[in-house]
């Protein structure tokens, strides 16, 4: 098995447009910090993790006043609490007002100001949104990796080796899974060096509401964290497009479906959120950040719901992606 899949590996990196989908990752991670950094130079920073005033430079040039962090924090402590007092909040709303309250309580009753923007840790923290290009990128090599032999008359080369096919086809899947780790490893790894190239450390943590009390995390942590749950996306984008080009052989098919599904999943989810099937449709749970974050796109959702429905899915995916290759007549 590690012999076919070091073959597959191979094989991967040989074409060009790997290499191309490793390249422009790398630009646009670089790209998007050196973004970041010019306007963080034009128009100020947003925020001052010092202690002192925020100065804002607004889009005409002039500063807007200023108010120190702790002005902020209070502020929103204030308005929270006047919002709470309102009625018709559903229970996320709820929770959502206690969390952000109780953190902004926390930075006053302890003097811990808000993390700044641009920092090297929150630029890290913020880049597990890249990943979103990873599933791009993962999606186009999953769809491909079997309607590929398909379509260029290898396929039977390849079956009719002394190999069992479930082998075969498992080569190709772990080879689609190893390719999205690396992938999100280069994200990670990219933004950290660029991230302390182009910004300062703060040396912050970052707060987080355990449902109780506010508790300290580390940034670093946080954004593994982050990357982890975001990778959840990749691996089940990448099953159902690995499926779909399994099963019709096209590989043009798998990426248009794959991609349509995932752009246009939220608002599928949108539209049928008045009823009790969305929260068994797998799209609904392709962003697993919407948890964490606090922002749920259904209501009555929760994370264990959504790891059991995407495993279903999964499993799925590959019983008729393996029934389908390992039955199929190769001569058709």
């Amino acid at each position: 098995m590690l012999k076919l899949i070091q073959n597959e590996w191979m094989k991967l990196w040989r074409k060009k447009a790997t290499w191309i989908m490793l390249i422009m990752l790398i630009v646009i991670v670089i790209g998007m910090a050196g973004l970041n950094k010019w306007i963080s130079s034009k128009y100020g920073s947003t925020e001052d993790s010092t202690g002192g005033t925020v100065t804002i430079e607004n889009a005409e040039g002039k500063d807007a006043p200023k108010l120190s962090w702790k002005e902020q924090e209070k502020a929103i402590v204030a308005e929270n609490d006047k919002m709470l007092k309102e009625d018709g909040l559903s229970k996320d709303e709820k929770e959502d007002l206690i969390e952000q309250k109780s953190i902004s309580e926390y930075r006053l009753k302890n003097d811990i100001a808000p993390e700044s923007d641009m920092s090297t840790e929150s630029f890290v923290l913020n880049s597990s949104g890249m990943l979103s290009l990873v599933t791009m990128f993962v999606v186009v090599i999953a769809a491909g990796i079997v309607a590929i032999e398909f379509s260029e008359g290898t396929i039977k080369m390849l079956l009719t080796r002394p190999v069992k096919r479930w082998k075969i086809l498992t080569s190709k899947f772990a080879t689609v899974l190893l390719f999205g780790i690396v992938m999100a490893a280069v994200t990670w790894i990219t933004s950290t060096i660029i991230g302390f190239m182009l910004f300062d450390t703060s040396g912050e943590s970052y707060l987080k509401w355990n449902g109780s009390e506010v508790v300290e995390q580390s940034i670093w942590l946080r954004s593994l964290y982050l990357y982890l749950i975001s990778s959840v996306n990749i691996f089940v984008t990448a099953t159902f497009a690995f499926m779909i080009g399994s099963v019709f052989r096209s590989n043009a098919l798998a990426i248009g479906i794959s991609m349509f599904l995932w752009f246009m999943g939220s608002t599928i989810v949108v539209f049928l959120s008045k009823y009790e099937i969305v929260k068994y449709l797998f799209f609904t749970y392709t962003d697993l950040t919407q948890f964490v974050n606090g922002y749920v796109i259904v209501e009555g959702t929760t994370m264990a719901l959504a790891l059991a429905v995407l495993s279903v899915y999964v499993i799925i995916f590959m019983v008729i992606s393996y029934i389908v290759f390992t039955k199929r007549d190769i001569t058709a």
